[in-house]
């Protein structure tokens, strides 16, 4: 499945790293990876002060987009 993410996301995928290519089809198993480390990433760097912030916003968007 080939999945176009937006320049914010782009850019919050390739800081996280992927051992695969981002722009082309991606299998089930590179989506599942990308939704466990972008969670993660979300966990540790899109919440202040019990609120989701700039980080947490785009890292939403990209979980809605694998969904």
């Amino acid at each position: 499945m080939k999945i176009d993410f937006d320049n914010k996301q782009m850019d919050l995928l390739n800081k996280i790293g992927f051992p695969f290519s981002l722009s082309e089809d991606l299998s089930d198993d590179d989506i599942l990876l990308i939704d466990e480390k972008v969670s993660e990433y979300f966990q540790l760097n899109g919440i202040d002060n019990d609120r989701v912030n700039d980080i947490g916003l785009v890292c939403e968007s990209i979980i809605d987009c694998i969904s």
